[in-house]
């Protein structure tokens, strides 16, 4: 059976107090929540919230950009190892604390000006230093290809593509995150795809396309989709990066079949 995340930095927006978020995923029928940007939260009030709703945490994604803070991929940029090492060390805090299923770091887009040779090689050598730090804490790290008609220049658009750095790499903590959302785009095929690289993958999340609402609004067969992880036996989180089209329990009708069946 599958079991579903809300992402309530994008869904129970009709809630201003993103903690309180958690608890209105939980009763709508999720069994975890996860945001965009943890680290303007106080680490101890995002771990009790997790604690006294009960819910399990998806996923942490790394903050990309410099200091701490949305913006370019500094873990693709030469000279840029030190802001790299110091949002890892951001995150730890946070993954010891709420105990993510895994770590995301989106394959963004590369520095102006940075060729992709270089950028490759320095992603790769941050990537085995994140995946070193996170598994003293049992943390896995997954990395996120993106479709580059929405990240210009991603690092990553393709889940091959990212499988064949991972391997290059070759580290026994580092796994793939699938975004329907941007593989839907830059490959197809997705439920062949997530076949081929089952045990490889350690978060699924989705929207549908165009627009990047929920299932049913878009181009995607989420039905189809859906049925496919199910009978594959996929066991870890399908994850909601959504925004609604109107209120998030308007447009949850698609998740309460799921829940139903």
């Amino acid at each position: 059976m599958l079991k579903f995340s809300a992402n309530v930095s994008m869904m129970f927006t009709e809630e201003p107090d993103p903690l309180k978020r958690i608890n209105l995923a939980k009763d709508a029928g999720f069994g975890a929540a996860e945001f965009l940007f943890v680290y303007d939260m106080d680490v101890d009030d995002l771990a009790a919230a997790y604690d006294n709703s009960g819910m399990d945490c998806s996923v942490i994604n790394v903050a990309v950009g410099e200091g701490i803070k949305m913006g370019p991929l500094v873990a693709a940029a030469p000279g840029k190892e030190a802001a790299w090492r110091e949002n890892v060390a951001a995150a730890l805090p946070y993954c010891r604390a709420i105990s993510p299923t895994a770590f995301v770091v989106p394959a963004n887009t590369i520095p102006e000006g940075v060729d992709r040779t270089d950028a490759r090689l320095v992603f790769m050598e941050n990537l085995k230093y994140v995946a070193d730090e996170m598994a003293e804490i049992g943390t896995r790290v997954i990395v996120e290809p993106l479709n580059p008609a929405i990240r210009e220049n991603a690092m990553l658009t393709t889940s091959d593509e990212t499988m064949d750095l991972l391997n290059e790499i070759g580290h026994p903590n580092l796994g793939l995150e699938y975004d329907a959302f941007h593989m839907h785009v830059t490959e197809g095929n997705m439920a062949e795809t997530v076949q081929k690289y089952l045990p490889h993958i350690g978060n699924i999340q989705i929207a549908d396309v165009p627009g990047r609402h929920e299932p049913g609004t878009g181009s995607i067969d989420y039905d189809a989709f859906l049925g496919a992880l199910d009978k594959m036996g996929y066991s870890n989180w399908v994850a909601c990066e959504y925004t609604p089209v109107g209120s998030t329990i308007d447009g949850l009708g698609w998740l309460r079949k799921w829940l139903e069946a």
